[in-house]
């Protein structure tokens, strides 16, 4: 065998090596799940989840038929009850994480009173919002998130956060964009899971008429069941519970 006949055989045997471990490394990644794999990150779930939703208007329900019972957060609540979740719901209109409209009510204020109530000590932080946020910005709306989830850790030590985001009627999402990014990139940074209503265009031209309650910002009491819907799904999913 001549030398380049020699060459040439050497270099197919390790271009067939080469494709033979690629494989097996896509096999293996497949296999266990992959870098967003329920098994590799999913929140641990506490022996007694105690679940806390510090919420902005969309938690108290405007714009339902029956604003105590239709909003997101308790449809939600209900259905983790199921599940075993015990859930206190704190609700303000007009919280932010920079504006705190009505009153001190931005999100760092909140989670203070929060932490003043003894008799119900949580072990998972939902901080819903974002919207009211919309003349901030982003840049500082992302330092404040930052901020209010360094806060809940040292209120509530071992504290699970997930952060979700505005689900703004679909009128609304093309100012929420730049809001939206800078909250999930903050709660990225700060190793917290973020549920995006906007970047996962769950509000839709589609669903605009049946879902946005006449004020052109709420949500109608379909709307609002429609989130809590997928507030769930995705919620469930990082704690490995969808499984």
């Amino acid at each position: 065998m001549t030398g380049g006949r020699i060459r040439r055989t050497w270099l197919v045997a390790i271009g067939v090596v080469a494709v033979l471990i690629a494989a097996a490394v896509i096999t293996a990644v497949a296999v266990s799940g992959g870098p967003g794999s329920n098994d590799d990150n999913a929140l641990a779930v506490p022996a007694e989840p105690r679940l806390l939703v510090v919420g902005d208007s969309y938690a108290e329900g405007i714009g339902a038929d029956d604003p105590a019972a239709d909003n997101w957060a308790r449809l939600a609540a209900d259905r983790l009850a199921e599940l075993g979740w015990q859930t206190r719901i704190d609700a303000a209109g007009g919280t932010g994480w920079v504006n705190g409209a009505g009153g001190p009510n931005t999100y760092g204020e909140r989670l203070a009173r929060a932490a003043q109530n003894d008799d119900f000590v949580p072990n998972v932080l939902v901080l819903q919002g974002g919207a009211n946020d919309y003349q901030s910005s982003p840049d500082v709306v992302g330092d404040a998130v930052a901020s209010s989830i360094e806060q809940a850790r040292r209120q509530w030590p071992g504290i699970e956060v997930v952060v979700f985001s505005s689900s703004v009627p679909f009128g609304l999402t093309d100012r929420a964009v730049p809001l939206s990014t800078a909250i999930a990139d903050a709660a990225a940074s700060a190793g917290v899971p973020d549920i995006n209503p906007v970047a996962e265009q769950w509000m839709t031209a589609d669903t605009a008429a049946d879902y946005t309650a006449g004020d052109g910002t709420h949500l109608t009491t379909a709307g609002y069941a429609y989130v809590a819907d997928r507030f769930v799904a995705d919620f469930t999913a990082l704690f490995g519970l969808d499984r």
